[in-house]
């Protein structure tokens, strides 16, 4: 995601990287002693990466945006087909007949934890401070859009002069720059989440260092959190609007890596839902318990170009080409996963966004651009080799610690050292956050990570790799593909046609092989049955607690 090559360059969601998200369960009679000894009813979940920020504003990573998503809410929502619904705002907005404004009256019953009302005002505070540039959101780009944003961005005007206002308290008013098709689904992402003014500033540099710190107004309040936790409740927040539509008290969380692990727990009844992969979902793939759905986080590698100052092996496009297909990602998809993820046609998800026209599939439309080919692969990179005074090169695979990239890291570094002459690959797993300041420092050589939609329009993965957006790590900077991106961006209010340039850039993102990506995951896990209503989301933060219904024995 971007700072954008245009003002539609706009990008994936950061999380850009990460985690397949999980799940909950049910109170059932033989379940824990806490449920049997308590009338309230209590779901236990897990996550594989810990929360690294609560700020709606400063948070980078999947696991953190789907925490806020529990316990904030937004002007809008997404129902169980991801179209959008009313959040805090009471309908969808009213668009000018030229696209530029949009007015938004908002609910009068919406309440912060602490009884105050959310009024109109706490948005443009909180949409203000996304895009002052001394406060650096890494998420500013989702604003760029808004009337303004980009000048406030590089210090030309103040964040007062955003092109956001409230007239009243239940009035918001947003004016746009160009016209912008999918700018309401922009908004229904915890960036454009709001915020209390009075309170935010009362708590200073405190604000969102833990759960004691922070002001709520989602479905659920969180409890036991303190940055690096790796358990924490959400609460029922009886003080949310609309807060019959789950009979849920409260949800346990625990952070949990291993599948093995995940698999123990749920057999022991501590968790009440496990995410499952390789053997495990092999051989639960036939279990009652067993639910699957396809994701649409992308998983690949990004190919550094430049480190510590300098052009790496990867700055040859021959290198960059010799990577792409010289990894076998049927063997990942069908071999170590085996859990109805697919393999990556390429950088956009299939099933996620249809021609405008026609209703095909981005990626049936596109084609599938990624493939194996061991002797060419070979041959690219002596070819990388024979232009390169250095013949023997030792690189790091950077990947998280999740269960997961252990196997697949493992597989990629035979693969790599197997096929390509002189090539040494060491693997580093580290935690999340780790990853995260590894990848914004640029201090890797290849590396396994994912991205995910944070809005419903194909830019949302392809702006990550415009030559200026904030999450292009790895130095991939072409003039064709930004040109494209920049058309695009300019059709942005006219998708028909747009459709063609985004697929045509793609095609040039894949052709010099500026990213590689492998497959594309899917939400397989065990689930109690008695769970009704989680919902899995196809772009923004993917599980949504907020509606499940338990079920009565």
């Amino acid at each position: 995601m971007k700072k954008a090559v245009s003002k539609l360059i706009k990008a994936t969601m950061i999380m850009g990287m990460f985690l397949l998200f999980s799940g909950c369960g049910g109170t059932k009679k033989d379940s824990q002693k806490e449920n049997e000894a308590s009338p309230d009813k209590i779901i236990n979940m897990m996550e594989i990466n810990e929360i690294s920020s609560m700020d709606s504003g400063n948070a980078l990573d999947g696991g953190s945006f789907i925490a806020i998503t529990q316990v904030m809410e937004g002007l809008f929502n997404l129902d169980t087909d991801d179209s959008i619904i009313p959040g805090v705002a009471e309908e969808l907005p009213e668009i000018s007949e030229d696209g530029l404004t949009y007015t938004l009256k908002l609910r009068k019953n919406a309440k912060w934890s602490n009884g105050m009302k959310v009024t109109a005002h706490d948005f443009v505070y909180a949409w203000q401070r996304v895009v002052d540039a001394n406060y650096a959101s890494p998420s500013s780009f989702l604003l760029m859009d808004i009337k303004n944003a980009e000048a406030i961005l590089g210090g030309v005007k103040q964040p007062e002069e955003l092109g956001v206002s409230a007239p009243d308290d239940y009035t918001l008013i947003v004016e746009l720059e160009a016209p912008v098709a999918y700018f309401t689904s922009v908004m229904t992402f915890p960036t454009l989440f709001p915020l209390n003014e009075s309170y935010v500033n009362e708590q200073g540099d405190n604000y969102g260092i833990d759960a004691n710190h922070l002001l709520y107004n989602g479905p659920y309040v969180l409890e036991n959190w303190e940055h690096g936790n790796q358990k924490w409740t959400y609460s029922k927040n009886d003080l949310y609007w609309n807060s019959k539509q789950s009979n849920v008290d409260k949800v346990n969380i625990q952070v949990v890596k291993e599948t093995n692990l995940a698999v123990d727990l749920y057999e022991n009844n501590e968790l009440d839902r496990a995410v499952l992969s390789g053997e495990f979902a092999k051989q639960y793939k036939n279990d009652p318990d067993y639910t699957t759905q396809l994701d649409s986080w992308v998983h690949l590698i990004e190919v550094n170009q430049i480190k510590d100052g300098e052009k790496t092996i990867f700055a040859d496009e021959n290198a960059r080409k010799a990577i792409m297909i010289g990894i076998d990602r049927d063997h990942i998809v069908n071999e170590i996963l085996d859990n109805d993820s697919r393999v990556a046609g390429g950088v956009v998800a299939a099933e996620f966004v249809r021609n405008p026209e026609s209703e095909e599939d981005f990626r049936e439309e596109s084609g599938i651009l990624t493939s194996y080919d061991k002797v060419n692969a070979q041959k690219l990179w002596k070819k990388a080799l024979s232009e390169s005074e250095t013949k023997e090169f030792t690189i790091d695979l950077l990947a998280s610690d999740q269960d997961e990239n252990k196997k697949i890291t493992e597989y990629i570094q035979y693969s790599l050292e197997e096929n390509f002459e002189g090539l040494t690959v060491n693997i580093s797993l580290l935690p999340e956050k780790s990853v995260l300041d590894r990848e914004s420092n640029q201090d890797f050589d290849l590396l396994l990570t994912r991205i995910g939609p944070d809005f419903q329009d194909p830019t949302t993965y392809l702006n990550n790799y415009a030559g200026d957006s904030f999450h292009n790590h790895s130095g991939y900077n072409s003039s064709i593909y930004n040109e494209l991106l920049q058309k695009a961006g300019e059709l942005s209010a006219k998708p028909k046609e747009s459709w063609q340039v985004l697929i045509d850039a793609e095609h040039t993102l894949l052709e010099e092989a500026g990213v590689v990506p492998l497959y594309q995951s899917a939400n397989t896990a065990l689930m109690r049955q008695d769970i009704m209503g989680m919902i899995h989301h196809l772009f923004g933060p993917p599980n949504y607690y907020g509606k499940i219904i338990l079920k009565d024995e």
